[in-house]
């Protein structure tokens, strides 16, 4: 795994070097194109590697681990609350995203891993509307059935 990784970082180096050259010598597009094919490369192996570690259930005992050592924590809750909307524990893991957030404004993290947990809360809160929507929208026909064939 170790040589996957320094294999993939030296080929997505050369290829930012390549663009870098391209740019120096004004072939715009050719630049253009080494590095897309950089980002391309980069976002296909960083979601191969999520696919290898993506072990939800290792995350939410160490998520556990961190927060037992240090209760406030922010990557802690971050990652349990992740870890809950992997198992459709919707509610419990805005509950911890929700905390993450909260201690990350409190400590004054930085901007980035706010707007991180930012969006991964506000996705989470969407979802949840969007399912008690879907719920209530339920319900209405089944009301609007019954009421139907009593009349």
């Amino acid at each position: 795994m170790a040589s996957r990784v320094s294999t993939a970082a030296k080929q997505a180096e050369q290829l930012k070097k390549d663009g870098n050259s391209c740019f120096k010598k004004e072939r715009f597009g050719a630049a253009i194109d080494a590095y897309t094919e950089v980002c391309i490369y980069l976002l296909f192996y960083i979601q191969f590697l999520i696919a290898i570690i993506a072990d939800w259930a290792r995350v939410e005992e160490d998520s556990r681990r961190a927060i037992q050592l240090d209760h406030n924590s922010v990557k802690g809750h971050y990652m349990l609350g992740l870890a809950f909307l992997q198992r459709g524990e919707n509610t419990e893991g805005i509950k911890e995203l929700e905390r993450a957030l909260d201690l990350g404004r409190a400590a004054n993290e930085n901007s980035d891993s706010i707007e991180l947990i930012w969006q991964e809360f506000a996705k989470a809160k969407y979802q949840e509307w969007e399912l008690e929507s879907t719920k209530r929208m339920w319900n209405l026909q089944t009301l609007k059935y019954v009421f139907f064939q009593l009349h």
